[in-house]
């Protein structure tokens, strides 16, 4: 049956459009949308009418980067993030809780917090964590997942002992006398966040890992969320996307990049491709360098801060080049994680020597974050048609942190507008559980760039409404390779769209996060309605 929706409020987003009033559903794609009198023509007759009363309709917003399992699995432990848990004695009191709903055999989980926002000013230690939970193995994730606390039981079970020296990829913190205070950071944090999933998703049934997944996929959906990359793609999380796709279970269209040493495991997996309407795996990730909010994105210079240093490399630039240059060569789409400026510079450097005198970058190779992409780095990035995904929403929740590691660059971070500019295309994300995966904090923070504490980073760098929207809807499409499909509304495109309460172009900027998702649809059907909305698809 079409369905006709008509008294909006529709921003299109497509090239040169202005907004419409009515749109046409036809099966799972737009088939007109403009002047009601026109749209209204092209329905069949007994077409179902949805009036909006004036509502928004915008295009289906798009996470370019996002660790959407993370966010189901994470979600049911401890929530230690500020200002929700304001000191280490808090984050204790939530562990234990935690602890006595976890079952036997997995470890006690806690994430979100960020030590230089606790009242201390410093990481909890595992003498901390073992005065909570003293009998089981307990972690507890740094917001930036770069970065973990793990109790004495949770040392021993991973093998950590206090003679345990440092990997090429990794950091442990220790105490005065040498011995492991519990902090971990970066490589051996992914893989003990991997080990605990892997472990915890073996156990379940491929109706527990659907039910995880689409659990994720409502949480994002009901946030107007219709497709999001996962930006740490395993073969457990894309083997439960493939089993929540087959059994309808997949709300958002998910696109996944694999991580880089699983890559083997994909070509040969048959789940390499688009596999369906909701489903595609044709990326890889890589990690260049580590985190900006936790101090161990690679720099040029040292931090100011703790832990001090110049950050953290994970391969020789001979090494990520040549990985580059196989991947590239397989076909595949390269996104590398890089935030300090001496990492996306060595990325930039693989690029160029991979890319070389090729016409444009018809992979669309890209960069995750890039918050210390300078100007000279942008200049060079432009012309190799790098693609950059990016995360807006950080600058008000972990900003101050950026300006205090960064503190003479820190209007230099993040430089949507001079990227822009430059001719560089940059998709919209969140990152989460990271932080929020709230759009609409995203599309503020990109206008506003005003921190928690008031501070505005670089207010040259603001962007209009209308191109901070074009972060989560046309620029993000392109990222996907999925600019044909999504991201505007337009005859012949997938019916991916949310009904809001107000258009975010004609909101103030302080108020866009006051806006209410009423709807999303994806390819037509509603797959988040809100319970008091009087507006139902």
């Amino acid at each position: 049956m079409d369905v006709l929706v008509t008294d909006a409020d529709i921003v299109t987003m497509a090239a040169g459009a202005g907004l419409a009033r009515s749109m046409l559903v036809r099966d799972d794609r737009i088939a007109a949308i403009g002047p009601a009198e026109r749209v209204r023509a092209a329905a069949a007759p007994g077409a179902r009418v949805v009036g909006l009363e004036g509502a928004a309709v915008i295009p289906g917003l798009i996470d370019a980067h996002c660790h959407l399992c993370n966010v189901g699995y994470l979600a049911s432990g401890a929530d230690c993030s500020q200002p929700a848990a304001p000191d280490i004695p808090a984050i204790l009191a939530r562990l234990r809780d935690a602890a006595a709903r976890t079952p036997e055999g997995s470890w006690v989980t806690g994430s979100g917090y960020v030590e230089y926002k606790l009242h201390e000013g410093r990481h909890p230690t595992r003498a901390d964590l073992d005065a909570a939970v003293p009998d089981r193995p307990a972690i507890l994730f740094h917001t930036s997942l770069h970065a973990c606390v793990l109790n004495t039981p949770a040392l021993r079970e991973a093998g950590f002992g206090d003679r345990q020296p440092d990997s090429p990829g990794g950091r442990f913190g220790r105490d005065g006398e040498g011995r492991l205070d519990g902090v971990v950071q970066e490589g051996p944090t992914f893989t003990l966040l991997w080990g605990g999933l892997r472990r915890d998703m073996q156990r379940m049934s491929a109706e527990q890992r659907a039910g995880l997944v689409a659990r994720a996929g409502q949480h994002f959906a009901a946030l107007g969320i219709t497709a999001a990359c996962d930006a740490d793609t395993r073969r457990d999380s894309l083997t439960a996307y493939a089993e929540a796709d087959e059994r309808g279970m997949l709300g958002v269209r998910v696109g996944g990049l694999v991580v880089h040493d699983e890559a083997d495991w994909l070509l040969g997996s048959g789940l390499r491709g688009r596999r369906s309407p909701r489903l595609a795996a044709e990326s890889v990730k890589i990690w260049a360098d580590g985190g900006m909010s936790s101090r161990t994105a690679a720099i040029h210079g040292s931090y100011p801060v703790p832990p001090y240093g110049s950050g953290i490399m994970y391969f020789p630039p001979d090494e990520l080049t040549a990985m580059v240059a196989e991947f590239d060569a397989r076909g595949l789409q390269v996104c590398i994680h890089a935030q300090g400026d001496r990492a996306i510079e060595t990325v930039l450097d693989a690029y160029a020597a991979v890319l070389g005198g090729r016409c444009g970058n018809p992979l669309r190779h890209r960069i995750e974050h890039g918050g210390s992409m300078f100007a000279p780095l942008a200049a060079r990035a432009a012309p190799l048609g790098i693609v950059v995904a990016a995360q807006p929403g950080m600058l008000s929740i972990l900003g101050d942190g950026f300006a205090e590691a960064l503190p003479e660059r820190s209007d230099e971070l993040y430089a949507y507008a001079s990227w822009r500019r430059a001719g560089i295309r940059v998709a919209g994300s969140s990152d989460a559980p990271v932080i929020t995966a709230d759009p609409l904090v995203g599309i503020r923070d990109a206008v506003l760039r005003r921190t928690s504490s008031g501070r505005v980073l670089g207010p040259g760098e603001r962007l209009a409404a209308q191109n901070a929207l074009a972060l989560y809807t046309t620029e993000a499409a392109f990222a996907m390779h999925r600019e044909h499909d999504i991201g505007s509304l337009e005859p012949g495109k997938l019916a991916d769209f949310v009904i809001l309460d107000r258009n975010p172009l004609d909101t103030e900027p302080e108020q866009i996060t006051d806006i209410r998702v009423l709807a999303t649809a994806v390819g037509g059907q509603p797959v988040f309605q809100a319970s008091d909305s009087p507006l139902r698809l």
